[in-house]
């Protein structure tokens, strides 16, 4: 989110200290810009009309849909929730307040993703019928709270902890909070782990090469060891199933034994098979096609989303248009990493309805689909 530009930067909130690039709450500075520690001083601010939220994951969804209670448009750094209700909160306070929405997920602005989604809209490679996204850490699940690390002194300069803990169960300081997203997101109460902390960019590139800018996977399957050895496999309505990796799916060996099989690889990569052709590509390259010649238009093909993805939202701010992660899309993909979350947890298929936007029959799925906040916060 901090490379965001803007036409003017007003304003900083971080309850961070050192983060406030040398400046303090509450003084003059020369640069002109304010600093804050509480983000609803800035939210108060009528000559704001954007803002970017690159805070910590348990924050996201509080940041931005207060912001756009405000009026704000907002970049939402990703991932953009903790849970699906939080997602759907985000989804509905967009519409519900007329405000762009970006998810951060940037790397699906890539010409080779939006290529291959010409592709399959133009149907080029006939009705998608299997997908396969890489595995980013999609099984290395958040460690169940409470969160074991022990008290240490803080300097009362450093950082308002109560506002750093915000909405999640309170907890003495440590110094995990000062070491970046990869020191607490892997503790449930702070983050969602690898499911949505990391597989939140290749599973969004994969939603969105594939279409699916409103429609949810109806099943959700674990890995069972026998019919389905992908971590997760999302069935759609449509009959499209997209799996965490490439076991089973019609490609060349040769071309199979080139794809990283797990691994920290937020762009992909990412196989598509449809009744007509197939695609193999990542969001730096075009990998391998079936036939041949559906790479030969990529040289002279104009991205419908152009400048890149920060760059979009500011277009779209001024537009009024969606940009390409918009608020619907984005919900999709953090349904996807939230849901895998939950099947894996619970080491069982789900089924989930769409229309009242609940797993069908399990109270204890439904019980993960929301968390308590910790008073006085809420969205």
């Amino acid at each position: 989110a901090q490379n965001v530009k803007c036409d003017k930067l007003l304003a900083i909130c971080d309850v961070r200290k050192d983060k406030l690039r040398g400046g303090m709450p509450g003084e003059k500075h020369k640069d002109g810009v304010d600093r804050y520690l509480d983000f609803r001083h800035v939210l108060d601010r009528d000559d704001i009309d954007a803002i970017s939220v690159g805070s910590t994951e348990t924050w996201h969804a509080i940041h931005i849909v207060q912001s756009m209670k405000a009026g704000k448009d907002v970049y939402g750094e990703k991932p953009m929730s903790m849970t699906i209700r939080e997602a759907a909160a985000i989804r509905d306070s967009a519409k519900r307040y007329g405000r762009v929405f970006q998810h951060g997920t940037q790397r699906t602005s890539s010409g080779f993703c939006q290529y291959a989604r010409h592709l399959v809209e133009s149907d080029k490679i006939g009705k998608v019928v299997a997908a396969g996204v890489g595995d980013c850490n999609h099984g290395k699940l958040a460690l169940p709270p409470p969160c074991p690390l022990p008290a240490e002194p803080m300097s009362p300069n450093m950082l308002d902890w109560d506002l750093w803990v915000g909405p999640s169960a309170w907890r003495p300081f440590n110094s995990f909070a000062m070491k970046g997203v990869l020191s607490w997101m892997v503790y449930h109460d702070f983050g969602r782990s690898w499911p949505n902390g990391g597989a939140v960019n290749p599973n969004d590139s994969a939603r969105y090469i594939l279409g699916y800018e409103h429609e949810s996977p109806v099943e959700i399957i674990p890995a069972d060891c026998k019919e389905y050895k992908s971590v997760t496999t999302w069935k759609y309505a449509d009959g499209t199933f997209l799996q965490v990796g490439f076991d089973g799916l019609t490609i060349p060996e040769e071309v199979r034994k080139k794809l990283p099989s797990h691994g920290a690889n937020y762009g992909g990569p990412f196989v598509i098979i449809g009744t007509k052709g197939k695609l193999v590509l990542d969001v730096g390259r075009m990998i391998w096609t079936d036939p041949p010649d559906l790479a030969h238009g990529l040289a002279n093909f104009k991205p419908p989303h152009q400048g890149g993805h920060h760059v979009e939202w500011r277009t779209c701010i001024r537009t009024r248009e969606k940009p390409i992660c918009n608020e619907d899309a984005a919900y999709q993909t953090e349904f996807l990493c939230h849901s895998s979350e939950i099947a894996q947890t619970l080491k069982r298929p789900l089924k989930w309805d769409a229309v009242k936007e609940e797993f069908i029959g399990d109270e204890e799925a439904n019980r993960l689909t929301y968390r308590t906040y910790r008073s006085p916060w809420r969205l």
